[in-house]
């Protein structure tokens, strides 16, 4: 008999439990299902400030190399110094090429020589037009060898292309380099700039001169934001990443290393007649996020997608339309078609 009793009431006790759902606890810790808070969605306009990783980066910045291969003859920077556009930064042993230049000068006055006896000998009618032709080829060949002997001595003298400062020396003097050696690294350090991507949908909003805002991470000793504008953007989406490349010049680097990574705050404007709802409306549910709302005195799961955030609300698309009323409370036992009762509106 009392395994029959058991029996009896395992029934009575699964039914009680499967019928209490969790919802709002009143005063006497009671569970009512009844009054809940609730918010009313209506259109407003909201600000998209949208957050972005982004890198800072020198305005100008490349790697030196020789563009020929010889003997480092003499270095004229130092390591770290601010150079300016032009400068002499490091020699090449070019003896080789100058002596080869001499010589081919002392053949081009023979040439010359040459060229003017044909003349001489064609004008008295001793000569031929063919052989004053071959003697003023070989002089046109010979001053072509010089004027590429030339620019070959020239790539000898590495100058700065642009006003920097110069990285760490990656060669010393005598030792022989060739055009895939690095030399140093020469940097615009004094203006940088900051590269970060946006999402597609945002791409139609971006343009030159708007202003974004700078903050270090967190563990930085510098943390205080700084400004900079807009100034160029890439013309198509990034096919690998559905990215739109943006760029930016930093208006105060004095405080910024270049390479490091910057969170970055991006005022998109105003969106008009937005609906958004305090974050705690939203449930995460298995295919994406969802809200509750009133319809009729009953409990209604509407189907949202969301949009930016600011401090307390969240943007959101979907179902939900201008002026519904969203329940902020007792979501954990909400259940379609659940009586419900307004209690506190939420501004």
């Amino acid at each position: 008999m009392k395994i029959k009793s058991l029996l009896f009431s395992l029934p009575l006790f699964l039914a009680f439990s499967c019928s209490e759902d969790p919802g709002l606890n009143t005063n006497n810790g009671e569970i009512d299902y009844t009054n809940v808070d609730y918010y009313i969605a209506v259109p407003e306009s909201f600000e998209e400030i949208i957050t972005v990783s982004g890198k800072t980066m020198p305005f100008e910045q490349v790697q030196v190399y020789s563009e020929v291969n010889g003997r480092v003859k003499s270095i004229h920077f130092k390591e770290g110094n601010h150079v300016k556009k032009g400068q002499l930064l490091l020699t090449v042993d070019t003896d080789i090429l100058q002596a080869e230049r001499n010589k081919l000068t002392v053949d081009l006055e023979l040439a010359k020589k040459d060229k003017a006896r044909k003349q001489t000998l064609l004008a008295s009618e001793a000569g031929t037009q063919e052989a004053l032709e071959q003697s003023e080829s070989r002089v046109n060949s010979l001053k072509a060898q010089i004027q590429s002997l030339d620019v070959q001595i020239a790539k000898g003298r590495i100058t700065a292309p642009f006003e920097g400062t110069v990285g760490l020396r990656e060669i010393s003097e005598g030792a022989f380099i060739t055009t895939n050696d690095l030399i140093t690294v020469l940097a615009q350090t004094d203006q940088l700039k900051v590269d970060f991507s946006i999402a597609q949908r945002y791409a139609h909003k971006v343009a030159s001169g708007q202003k974004v805002t700078l903050r270090a991470p967190s563990d930085s000793l510098n943390p205080t934001p700084v400004s900079a504008t807009v100034y160029a953007m890439s013309p198509v989406i990034n096919q690998n990443t559905q990215m739109l490349n943006v760029r930016a010049k930093i208006d105060d680097s004095k405080n910024i290393v270049a390479g490091g990574f910057v969170n970055i705050d991006y005022n998109l404007g105003e969106t008009p007649n937005s609906i958004s709802v305090p974050t705690s409306a939203i449930v995460s549910v298995i295919d994406g996020q969802v809200v509750w709302a009133f319809e009729n005195g009953k409990a209604v799961q509407r189907k949202v997608n969301i949009g930016n955030r600011s401090s307390t609300k969240v943007q959101i698309f979907g179902d939900v339309k201008p002026n519904d009323t969203i329940v902020l409370s007792g979501l954990l036992g909400m259940r379609v078609g659940m009586s419900i009762k307004a209690k506190n509106e939420i501004k």
